[in-house]
């Protein structure tokens, strides 16, 4: 009988194992496909979801596309019509500041053009350390109505 509960606890503490086991694979088969479909999203879904006030720039680079131009104009239109004041906001990484500014002064310089005053538009660029911005948001400069 002694072989009995021990070999009874043997197979407690096996069953037990056996489960953890199984729990750990379900959680990493979860992550990684979580993280695949976090992947999976392309740059140019993301782009076309982005709203009229917002201008997606393409990595690396201080021109915009003539889409993206029109909703610089069309801000203006409308800062003009409402004689409001427009907050141009940029996210950077201390890195890439300078990238951030030629951005934000192309779109102050074409609001400008659509009739905004300099004195009514004003820049803000928060530098964020190395990594803790993605690579959309980085490229997005926002235009706010004040």
């Amino acid at each position: 009988m002694p072989d009995r509960k021990s070999s009874s606890t043997s197979n407690s503490s096996r069953t037990a194992a056996k489960v953890a086991v199984v729990v750990l694979i379900v959680i990493a088969i979860a992550g990684f496909v979580l993280a695949g479909l976090k992947a999976g999203k392309s740059a140019p879904e993301q782009v076309a979801a982005v709203p009229g006030h917002i201008v997606a720039f393409a990595p690396a680079s201080s021109s915009l596309a003539e889409k993206e131009l029109a909703k610089v104009r069309t801000m203006a239109e409308t800062a003009k019509k409402k004689n409001r004041e427009v907050q141009i906001v940029s996210t950077a990484e201390v890195a890439q500041f300078g990238l951030a500014q030629q951005r934000a002064n192309l779109i102050r310089q074409t609001l400008e053009q659509g009739g905004v005053p300099l004195a009514r538009m004003t820049i803000k660029i928060s530098q964020v350390p190395q990594g803790t911005v993605s690579a959309t948001e980085a490229n997005r400069v926002a235009m706010v109505l004040q």
